[in-house]
């Protein structure tokens, strides 16, 4: 069996490509991310847009920072869902965002991999979240020689730091993991020219900050920092 991660973009229906929408439609299966209380999560939002009668399978992620309970929890949805998979022949996960980039796949795929050693993994891109906020706000990433760093916000504060100041501009993922250490990180790395920061790009209560306001904490999970020297 084929499993495939299908990036879907950073929220903007619009942005979905064809190529995402036609892997969708040909699938065995759909798998389709939900979240802890059972709502159907961005990704599902933005493939319904073009595909209203498209039947799914919901599976739950975790949002926890242990990788055992993570991968726990998706082993057993998976035993649980094996009548039904293991006589597919492709098996699609979209996502939101690039599926190369910091996807949730990858997690279902290690543990997919050990109930079904035989599986192959396929990747169709996605509009990445750095690259639509930079686009939504007119802005480009990097240009010549510069150096473009992408960072988790869920990394270490000290290869932060050390991430920070080696880049000439700065895609932080998740900022708001860094909580009410975001402000001191960012500036001790400065000084910067621009700093924005994009909160739930592409969705109806998207909200685009700039300056020392895009530095206070991020509470919102589809947050994404951009940073230039």
């Amino acid at each position: 069996m084929k499993f495939i991660v299908v990036g879907v973009g950073p929220g903007d229906a619009g942005n979905i490509t064809l190529g995402a929408l036609e892997t969708i439609k040909a699938a065995d299966l759909v798998l389709m991310p939900h979240s802890a209380d059972g709502r159907p999560g961005v990704a599902e939002q933005v493939v319904r847009t073009h595909l209203k009668d498209l039947k799914v399978l919901p599976i739950l992620f975790p949002m926890v920072n242990d990788a055992s309970v993570r991968d726990g929890s998706l082993k057993k949805q998976l035993e649980e869902l094996r009548p039904i998979w293991q006589h597919a022949e492709t098996a699609v996960l979209p996502v939101i965002g690039d599926a190369s980039l910091y996807a949730s796949g990858a997690y279902l795929y290690d543990v997919w991999k050990q109930l079904a050693p035989g599986l192959k993994l396929s990747l169709v891109p996605g509009i990445s979240a750095c690259s639509f906020a930079a686009a939504r706000s007119d802005v480009f990433l990097a240009m010549g020689e510069e150096i473009l760093t992408i960072i988790p916000g869920t990394a270490p504060a000290e290869n932060i730091s050390k991430a920070l100041a080696a880049a000439d501009s700065a895609a932080v993922f998740k900022p708001g993991a860094l909580r009410d250490r975001l402000k001191k990180i960012v500036s001790d790395a400065g000084p910067w020219r621009k700093i924005l920061r994009v909160d739930r790009g592409g969705l109806s209560d998207e909200k685009i900050l700039h300056g020392e306001e895009a530095l206070e904490q991020a509470r919102e999970y589809l947050s994404i920092l951009l940073l230039w020297r």
